[in-house]
């Protein structure tokens, strides 16, 4: 069974991003060849709607897994080939996504709400937060709106580039 993969850059203090969701705060971060590393051990994608919708804002559709976006709108648009809509919970869009399959584990793309809903729903089996040494205040949560208490063991740390530590925790 693929494992769901919550990777992403978070800031010291706790945020995924500042409060207008904009990436800008992550130029010049190291960690590329580690990212393209990670990609090829993905098989499918589930995000949620905003997280696809700003990903969309770079260009055209980057991603060549399947892709399931959980939302609970209609799009005006059709989706780009390999990305469909879900407006079920998260083990339903899970269900979907490993039927469209051929190998390699699930990255939940996030944001924080959609991984909110993951965390618990216990569907996470994989934390791998790219801690960036840059405190932002205030801005986007790692687990938007999360309640209770989930407990995770570290399996792996280390350190990359200039400060970034990579900090990977299993279910426990």
């Amino acid at each position: 069974m693929p494992l769901v993969r919550y990777q992403v850059a978070v800031s010291i203090d706790g945020f995924i991003a500042p409060e207008d969701g904009s990436t800008g705060w992550l130029e010049g971060t190291a960690g590329g060849a580690e990212f393209e590393a990670f990609l090829k051990t993905i098989g499918g994608i589930v995000m949620g709607r905003a997280g696809f919708e700003d990903s969309l804002k770079f260009g055209p559709w980057y991603w060549s897994q399947p892709t399931v976006v959980l939302t609970s709108r209609l799009f005006d648009q059709p989706l780009p080939a390999g990305v469909e809509a879900c407006a079920g919970p998260p083990a339903a869009a899970l269900e979907r996504l490993r039927a469209r399959m051929t190998g390699g584990d699930i990255w939940l793309f996030g944001g924080g709400r959609t991984a909110a809903s993951f965390l618990e729903a216990n569907l996470i089996d994989r934390l791998e937060l790219a801690v960036i040494p840059k405190v932002l205040g205030r801005g986007l949560k790692l687990f938007d709106g999360a309640r209770g208490i989930a407990d995770f063991r570290l399996a792996k740390c280390s350190a990359q580039g200039e400060g970034l530590a990579m900090l990977e925790y299993e279910r426990a």
